[in-house]
């Protein structure tokens, strides 16, 4: 079947699909007012995919649906690709919609790193029409953010996504409602449970839906490892990468040292180089799996070389693969914040001078908060010890408030500085409001 016969039976069941439900997930909507290419980022099975979808059912409620268009190259039916696909879809889609031409196009192009000279084609379709808004998606196995901004030229903006934050994952749940005075209401101790819940499984997708999440993000860790990592960059040494990889997820909220773990790999009777090492910290990087917190400093040497915080792209994962949050439940908090400022694209860092501040967050090169985790502060010693490195730094950044996290305890308490907030941490990751 010619290439032209195969993306017509695909464009057509676009027009008769019903999309299913889904998840509703936070979305910056002025991202699809620009003229620059959108692009979808974030690790597999995230949840790309039906944010397009979702994207596409609040589009069709202000258009004509024949304006917005979705076409994904991971569908079987359009293998073997010839190459020729995206050269003839625009043709395609003006040829069997009525597109009104008067207003915007919206064309979604889903896995689109398995096309051949893509990003030409990107370019190219959206100079000749100033009317097409593009959105774009990407497999981290084959396609960066990184890769797609140096591609694109400067044409576009990107969109990571994450798994469900616990707003998110409260909405999936059912749960709706204002949580402004929920620290004092009756509904408290059902948000509580339901976060226990989600510090348990995490917050990919599929994992509210199964009935065994635990071997489901055995099976994601895996995928991630070996397609998005062993694979893709040709890796030989596969124990070697497994034994970095568990080490990593074993200090997930702690300092960490490529030297260090170099050495415990060489008592398991490893040979390799220190840049290799650095080399699979990036590769996980790259790949949204891990992430890595530095020291803020504005000595660029300073921060190069203090050790690093990990974190990892899902609390749930974690468990999964190394430990349970019973045993680690404090680190697990810390790598929710840490994920948190994250979606929201702060800068992140940590403090550490006479005292440590488990992160400072801002834009732009300022920091305008400052952030201590903790599951109990109500041991004098701990206490003394978070209140007094959130003080530190918050003299050394000029600011006169500061939050310490915590497991369920919420006061205020002035010091010299300023204005200490100590809340629950899901109270925090609710923000202003669970319901749209």
């Amino acid at each position: 079947m010619e290439s032209r016969e195969k993306l017509k039976k695909v464009l057509q069941e676009w027009a008769e699909f019903e999309i299913p439900a889904l998840y509703n997930r936070d979305f910056d909507w002025r991202l699809l007012e620009g003229k620059e290419i959108l692009s979808v980022i974030g690790a597999r099975r995230t949840g790309k995919t039906y944010l397009c979808y979702q994207m596409a059912i609040r589009l069709r409620q202000s258009m004509p649906a024949a304006n917005v268009i979705y076409v994904n190259f991971e569908d079987e039916r359009l293998y073997p690709l010839k190459g020729d696909e995206l050269t003839i879809l625009w043709d395609m889609c003006r040829e069997l919609f009525s597109i009104e031409a008067s207003r915007r196009v919206y064309l979604f192009v889903d896995e689109i790193q398995n096309m051949k000279n893509w990003s030409k084609w990107a370019r190219r379709i959206t100079e000749q029409n100033p009317s097409l808004k593009l959105i774009i998606t990407g497999s981290s196995s084959k396609l960066l953010s990184k890769e797609i901004a140096t591609e694109l030229r400067g044409r576009t903006l990107s969109f990571r996504v994450f798994p469900l934050s616990f707003a998110e994952y409260l909405r999936a749940k059912g749960v709706r409602g204002d949580v402004k005075n929920i620290l004092y209401s009756k509904e408290r101790p059902i948000i509580k449970k339901y976060f226990n819940a989600y510090l348990a499984e995490g917050g990919f997708p599929a994992v509210l839906e199964s009935k065994n999440s635990r071997e489901l993000l055995r099976g994601y860790y895996n995928v991630m490892f070996y397609r998005d990592v062993a694979e893709r960059h040709k890796i030989k040494n596969i124990r070697l990468l497994e034994d970095y990889m568990t080490l990593l997820i074993d200090q997930t909220a702690c300092n960490f040292s490529v030297s260090a773990t170099a050495k415990k790999l060489m008592e398991f009777g490893h040979s390799f180089s220190k840049n290799t090492l650095i080399n699979f910290s990036r590769y996980a990087q790259d790949a949204f799996f891990l992430f890595e917190v530095k020291k803020y400093s504005y000595k660029i040497r300073e921060q190069t070389r203090a050790p690093k915080k990990i974190y990892v792209i899902d609390h749930g994962l974690v468990q999964a693969v190394r430990f349970s949050f019973q045993d680690n439940y404090g680190r697990l908090m810390e790598n929710i914040v840490c994920i948190q400022l994250q979606r929201q694209n702060k800068e992140t860092h940590y403090f550490k001078d006479k005292r440590e501040c488990d992160f400072v967050a801002g834009e732009a090169g300022k920091v305008t908060e400052v952030f201590q985790v903790a599951k109990d502060i109500s041991e004098a010693k701990t206490r003394e010890r978070e209140v007094e490195g959130l003080a530190e730094a918050m003299a050394h950044y000029k600011l006169k408030q500061g939050f310490i996290l915590t497991e369920d305890y919420n006061e205020e308490i002035k010091i010299r500085q300023g204005r200490v907030t100590i809340v629950p941490l899901w109270y925090w990751l609710l923000d202003k409001q669970v319901a749209e």
